[in-house]
């Protein structure tokens, strides 16, 4: 895909076809989610504590967003609410139901009618926390809040349905604000019996100390190269390995992260810019506007977040290439990019990036030209006009 860069001209219904906004993402939503791979110890270690009955009421998974710790979140889940009976006398916390044999595995089969109440939203003894959707501005807000953690003790509290686990996800739960992350403080101080709450953290940092002392963190690292391939061939089976190198450089290994950029058309966007890139100093500026009409229309928003992200993804490699005296990453280890990297200083280029950042960030926050967020991105390789 990343080949002969200078030889590709933008055509206007090429730009289209990577760009339409997808109501679904190649990514399957955690809840719905089969495939969850790279945390076997993790596994291990709860189904011990399971096994022994020593389970904590609470869970803190934290980790880097998009590598799966929600969807194994609700590999656990499923496991409980199918397995999952009262405490027995002797401190166990399964009924007569669970196999005698030890348990190796969270497996649950996608046919199972657990896994489809959970895969509905429509299972009694599960409640969702997450981050409210504004069908005004077509976003998440930023962040949980209070009126949706205060739901959660009532319902914590109730008989589970099924006579084992009631069990509460907070996603994105590092967003709560203070107000929130008292009223989750409040459930853990009492906690009811047979129940479990589990936070998903991106930055557990931003989680109050008390709420870190009475649950168990579990830090989930990032995918591993052949774990992170494997997610990205379930959703994309013929995607390129070179594809899959460069959008593993971008998401830091974050699975979710790149089938979004994919979804977005994140990779036409690095074609396409570095297309361009090989016209510096001299810029195809017929070409930029063609892209920038592409982009503004309605229904590419998905393209011109993309390309704004692949953007700033670009000129931050292109950086600390320099600063490390290294040979950027693929697939900026091309002529144009050590031509653009040899002519300016490294205060140069993080003039350049810092400005770029900032131009975006005003043409989103003043709802400008879209035009603009395109034209005005290769302009800013002028240093005199970026000053």
């Amino acid at each position: 895909m990343f080949d002969d860069f200078e030889d590709d001209l933008i055509d206007e219904e090429d730009l289209l076809d990577g760009g339409a906004s997808l109501v679904e993402t190649g990514l399957r939503a955690p809840r719905k989610s089969d495939f969850c791979v790279g945390f076997d110890k993790a596994e291990q270690d709860l189904l011990h504590q399971i096994e022994k009955g020593t389970m904590p009421h609470a869970l803190i998974f934290a980790g880097p967003e998009g590598i799966g710790k929600s969807t194994f979140a609700y590999r656990m889940i499923r496991y409980l609410l199918k397995n999952g009976g009262k405490e027995t006398a002797d401190g166990g916390m399964f009924g007569d139901d669970l196999p005698a044999e030890s348990v190796t595995t969270f497996e649950n089969p996608s046919d199972d009618p657990v896994f489809r109440k959970v895969a509905s939203g429509g299972h009694p003894d599960l409640m969702t926390v997450e981050r409210a959707y504004d069908e005004k501005k077509q976003r998440y807000k930023g962040n949980v809040d209070v009126d949706s953690v205060r739901k959660i003790t009532p319902f914590m509290r109730m008989t589970a349905s099924q006579g084992g686990w009631r069990i509460v996800l907070v996603d994105d739960a590092d967003t709560m604000n203070r107000n929130a992350q008292n009223a989750v403080l409040k459930i853990l101080e009492e906690p009811p019996a047979h129940a479990l709450i589990i936070l998903i953290a991106h930055r557990a940092g931003a989680m109050i100390p008390t709420i870190r002392s009475r649950a168990r963190l579990i830090n989930f690292a990032p995918l591993s190269k052949v774990d992170f391939t494997a997610v990205l061939r379930r959703e994309h089976a013929a995607l390129p390995m070179d594809d899959i190198d460069v959008l593993h450089n971008i998401s830091g290994g974050s699975a979710g992260r790149a089938l979004q950029i994919v979804d977005e058309g994140g990779l036409e966007a690095i074609d396409k810019i570095m297309g361009l890139l090989y016209g510096w100093p001299k810029w195809q500026w017929s070409q930029i506007h063609l892209l920038a009409d592409a982009m503004s229309r309605p229904g590419q928003e998905d393209s011109l977040r993309a390309f704004q992200e692949v953007f700033i993804w670009i000129m931050n490699s292109m950086l600390r290439a320099k600063a490390r005296n290294e040979i950027p990453v693929a697939p900026l280890n091309n002529d144009a990019v050590r031509q653009l990297m040899d002519h300016y200083s490294l205060n140069q280029l993080i003039e350049i990036t810092g400005n770029l950042q900032a131009h975006f960030d005003k043409v989103q926050a003043a709802n400008l030209d879209k035009r603009h967020a395109v034209i005005g991105a290769f302009s800013l390789f002028d240093i005199k006009k970026a000053a």
